[in-house]
């Protein structure tokens, strides 16, 4: 079989999307996804440069920090939070809510690490900004009163969107064939199921067209992300004991879902925060599909003839390292010509709706996601285009008088294989 492309193992941090630094020593080496106080020996080291702000050595020192250009004030750029979370490690600071509420009014996006020159600081950040939310939690000051909601309604219905769980597979068309002793699950998602049903329906025709042995799991639930990023570390670790009993039950050995956040969960916060070795392998659609075309097993029937721009989702950009499989895959689309955004990769701006923020801090996030938006419109693109059901939602949400389309990149793969 003919691997499927990955990152550049030389140039990443493991198992990250941030790229090594190459211009001071290497890092202390550090555990992951640990409590806050493991890290408080570290935070010490920021130098309070700024260079976290603005894209390190790139053209234009283009801006990368959403909370902090929303913000306006040191306290929501990463330097200032690490001096904040430095304070309260070292007893010089108080929790307080409107401590907890700069932590949360930041999408998590990662852009911040990285930039920084600091080694610790780069590879390590986001650890801290993650932990100090699970502190927040702990003292009762999180998470934000929305999120507290969804996740209350995660709990008892398996999704953060209000809905039943008994409607999950209403989008499911009749004609889509599955095999229930298949051995490979389509996990779908919850914004997939609910409220970008598109993506599925393409989803599962591709795999029918491919002819692929799959299943849709009946009691799908929540993967658990929109509550583990909102710092309730031990609701979402039930929460995904819940799938993985799931998982075996059913007797899945390799998962497909079209869902950035969803991938990221079931890949490495299953695995190594909460400890749940499923055994399974865990694949992005862009991904399986680009095994795919390496295989020569994928025929296109249709050129599309579009000029398009992609979008990087955090929760597979930065955080999980997937930047060439979803433009190998455009690329290989008769008629698709893609054009970059100044911002990508791993600089790549936020759509803002990571990190619970649009739903608890909605104007910070309509003011990340319209950036990004006029960033597309600049390259004079006719479509946005991304991997994360989250993503093109949001930026559906934002667009005004249609200035330019929105695809997850399955609908393109569909139209193209259709003819």
């Amino acid at each position: 079989m003919i691997k499927v492309a990955r990152k550049d193992k030389s140039k990443f941090i493991d198992d990250k999307g941030i790229t090594r630094i190459k211009t001071v020593p290497d890092q202390q080496k550090m555990e992951r996804h640990k409590e806050l106080d493991y890290y408080k020996d570290v935070l010490y080291q920021c130098g309070k440069c700024g260079t976290c702000r603005t894209g390190y050595q790139e053209k234009g020192w283009l801006r990368v920090c959403p909370s902090g250009e929303f913000g306006k004030f040191e306290a929501f750029y990463l330097g200032g939070k690490n001096l904040l979370a430095w304070a309260v490690t070292s007893d010089q600071l108080k929790w307080t809510k409107n401590l907890a509420n700069i932590f949360y009014q930041c999408s998590v996006c990662l852009a911040c690490t990285q930039q920084c020159q600091i080694p610790e600081i780069h590879s390590y950040a986001g650890e801290w900004l993650m932990a100090m939310r699970e502190k927040a939690v702990q003292k009762g000051l999180g998470p934000m009163p929305e999120q507290k909601k969804y996740s209350e309604h995660v709990i008892r219905e398996y999704n953060p969107y209000m809905e039943k769980q008994k409607d999950r597979t209403n989008w499911l068309p009749s004609n889509i064939k599955q095999s229930q002793d298949a051995k490979l699950a389509y996990f779908v998602g919850c914004t997939t199921s609910y409220r970008e049903q598109d993506i599925a329906i393409n989803t599962a025709e591709i795999l029918n067209a491919l002819q692929v042995d799959f299943k849709i799991l009946n009691d799908e639930h929540c993967c658990g992300s929109p509550v583990y990023m909102t710092g309730q570390t031990e609701k979402a670790k039930e929460i995904a004991k819940v799938n993985v009993d799931l998982f075996k039950k059913e007797g899945i050995e390799k998962i497909i879902t079209s869902c950035a956040g969803c991938y990221r969960m079931l890949k490495e916060t299953y695995l190594k925060k909460f400890g749940l070795e499923h055994g399974i392998e865990i694949l992005h659609l862009p991904e399986f599909i680009l095994e795919k075309i390496n295989n020569k097993e994928i025929e296109f029937n249709n050129n599309l003839n579009m000029k398009i721009t992609y979008h990087d989702p955090c929760h597979i950009g930065r955080h999980m390292g997937i930047y060439e499989p979803p433009r190998e895959v455009l690329k290989s689309i008769p008629g698709i010509s893609l054009i970059e955004m100044e911002r990508n990769r791993q600089n790549a701006w936020c759509c803002g709706s990571g990190g619970g923020v649009r739903s608890a801090f909605k104007d910070f996030s309509s003011f990340a996601a319209n950036e990004r938006i006029e960033e597309a419109i600049e390259t004079t693109a006719e479509a946005l285009v991304s991997v994360c059901p989250f993503c093109i939602n949001q930026f559906k949400a934002n667009i005004e008088n249609n200035s330019i389309k929105t695809y997850d990149i399955s609908e393109l793969i569909n139209k193209a294989i259709k003819g």
